[in-house]
């Protein structure tokens, strides 16, 4: 009888994601003790989305947006391509997509992960008419995250020499945004219920946070075939700075009342807004005002390994 062969793990690093060292060689001696093959790939690398045809499972090693990019490739591959499992050790400043999951970023939580081996399914957001981004792994909104995630691009970081620093100076940033933001008009379907006003935020989750783990749908699960939708309207701007004060403050803003409005789509959500700038996940994208967005389920698309 042939003997089989050992799995394959491709291994995909993002060196400067979060604040965090991962070498290399200790990371392909983790996999190797388990009794698998490894290859290993820096994200920045051009050939880092080669996968060797043994190849049965792709550890990432970064943040939301190099799972994104990982994500994003595995959608693409071909019908009769080997489906590959997925498995991660978050080392972005966020890992909004990982605490979700409940997945550690300490290595010897990798190490069982691997010995375990517990496959869940993963749902994803198909989106309908928005070019260049069919699909959202965690979500997708407009008015207040993507001003914000604009803003934080343009914003000097150099003195927030960790992810803590950064993500309470994200918290500032959009407490500040939220005072004076202008509130566009949307009318957003779910599941065929009507809602319509003019809203500072309107975001499709399916996890349970955004941007600077800003906790909007805490009971999101990514492997529930349901999306929440997180409607926050302008009447609420006071409460809602107030809210984001309390959290960057730590003076128990998690106590406060949050002000947003959540509903739970079971099947489809349309959007159509005056808002010219969307995020899916933590991509940026410009849209003419009143573009009609659909947004389905697509249930269990992603085999994790948690």
């Amino acid at each position: 009888m042939q003997k089989e062969s050992p799995v394959h793990v491709h291994l995909l690093h993002n060196p400067k994601a979060g604040d965090q060292d991962h070498v290399k060689a200790e990371l392909i001696k983790i996999v190797e003790s388990r009794g698998f093959t490894c290859q290993y790939a820096s994200i920045k690398d051009k050939g880092w989305k080669r996968f060797k045809s043994k190849t049965a499972l792709v550890v990432v090693v970064g943040g939301d947006g190099t799972v994104r990019e990982v994500i994003k490739k595995l959608l693409n591959r071909k019908l009769l391509d080997k489906p590959l499992a997925v498995s991660l050790i978050p080392s972005g400043t966020a890992n909004n997509f990982a605490k979700t999951l409940g997945v550690s970023s300490e290595l010897k939580d990798f190490e069982r992960c691997l010995s375990s081996w517990k496959t869940i399914k993963v749902d994803i957001g198909a989106i309908s008419n928005l070019r260049d981004t069919p699909f959202f792994i965690e979500g997708l909104g407009c008015g207040l995250i993507p001003k914000l995630i604009k803003e934080m691009k343009e914003t000097d970081l150099s003195a927030a020499d960790t992810a803590d620093k950064e993500l309470n100076t994200a918290l500032e940033k959009l407490a500040e945004i939220a005072k004076t933001y202008r509130a566009k008009r949307a009318k957003i379907v779910v599941d065929g219920i009507v809602y319509e006003d003019d809203y500072l935020l309107v975001e499709v989750l399916n996890i349970k946070s955004v941007g600077p783990n800003l906790v909007l749908a805490p009971k999101a699960d990514p492997t529930d075939n349901k999306f929440e939708v997180v409607l926050l309207r302008n009447a609420d701007r006071e409460t809602f700075t107030e809210y984001v004060h309390g959290l960057y403050n730590s003076v128990g803003g998690q106590r406060l009342k949050t002000p947003w409005e959540i509903v739970t789509a079971t099947r489809e959500i349309t959007i159509q807004c005056d808002n010219r700038l969307m995020h899916v996940d933590d991509e940026l994208v410009s849209i003419s005002k009143g573009k009609k967005i659909t947004i389905a389920i697509r249930p269990g698309i992603v085999d994790f390994i948690a």
